[in-house]
């Protein structure tokens, strides 16, 4: 056993795995091993936890289901920390809700329609943990997480708890503070909702998830993996599509024949069949459109071979 993990379970009381493969945990099926992987439960723990490794200067990140990123074959190095337990809980008081960072967005949603409260349509069919859609301010043309959001439990590299307001968050199309400020780490969010119709917010949320399903591809995928680009006349999918990359394949990767914006694991790829597929795909749209894409899907891991545009 490692000194790091003596360390973590001593100060933590946390069970700590090492070369942890992180291939299982993401919606893609590939990445190498993280150096630490560890579950945590509870708030206290992870203000400990957290006040640990920035210590020491040990690199952390915090990996939700596993939808959205694309983990590097060589691993992530550092601590990947899982929240399960209390971050998975949601509570309900008048027309606000407060649901931990682990806990499904979908699944928010759904609790807001039981209790006749409307603002979640727009992120309520959108895979992914509350988290994960605050870090990616995610949401369709129904509604963004941004506007919504009341505040945010998080804990700094201290080990404070703390609450923040929505303005420091810095939203903006597909982004905020988070994505590259790693120091705060979200906890819970609590959202402020308005009275609705539940039946009526239930059967549209049912509607755009058979929606999805009918119009998105099976098979492993980390979600559309590119930004609609603003101004372009079209977006990522169409532009993909138009520059004839359906089908186009490296490795057991390959662009969905069913929406252009899904690179798809065939079930032997590896996450550089994915990258240099997908900066195929940039390269030709640039080519042929004149627009560069930018990644939705976070590159997360050591990716020295990235290229000039994909930083």
């Amino acid at each position: 056993m490692t000194r790091v993990i003596q360390e973590l379970r001593r100060i933590t009381g946390l069970c700590v795995a090492e070369n942890e493969p992180m291939a299982p945990r993401t919606t893609l099926g590939v990445g190498g091993p993280a150096d630490y992987f560890v579950e945590v439960a509870a708030c206290d723990e992870l203000a400990e936890l957290i006040k640990y490794v920035s210590a020491t200067g040990l690199p952390w990140m915090v990996l939700g289901d596993g939808a959205n990123v694309l983990v590097s074959d060589k691993g992530i190095r550092g601590v990947v920390i899982h929240l399960i337990g209390d971050f998975k809980k949601t509570t309900v008081s008048g027309t606000t809700i407060t649901a931990g960072s682990a806990a499904r967005v979908s699944e928010v949603a759904d609790t807001a329609a039981r209790h006749n409260l409307s603002g979640l349509e727009g992120v309520g069919a959108v895979p992914g943990t509350v988290g994960g859609a605050i870090v990616m301010n995610a949401g369709t043309h129904r509604g963004y997480v941004d506007q919504v959001l009341e505040s945010l439990a998080v804990v700094t590299p201290e080990g404070e708890q703390r609450v923040m307001s929505n303005e420091p968050c810095a939203f903006t199309y597909r982004g905020s503070r988070f994505q590259n400020d790693s120091s705060i780490l979200i906890t819970s969010a609590t959202f402020a909702l308005r009275p609705g119709d539940g039946a009526e917010i239930a059967e549209y949320l049912e509607s755009v998830r058979r929606h999805r399903v009918q119009t998105q591809p099976r098979g492993n995928s980390a979600g559309c993996f590119f930004k609609n680009p603003p101004d372009a006349g079209a977006g990522a999918g169409e532009l993909i599509e138009l520059a004839g990359c359906k089908g186009l394949e490296e490795g057991g990767a390959v662009v969905s024949e069913v929406h252009a914006n899904f690179m798809i694991n065939r079930g032997n790829a590896t996450a550089t069949d994915l990258f240099r597929l997908a900066e195929r795909v940039r390269e030709t749209v640039r080519d042929k459109h004149g627009v560069i894409l930018e990644y939705e899907v976070r590159l997360v891991g050591e990716w020295e071979h990235l290229s000039a545009n994909s930083k």
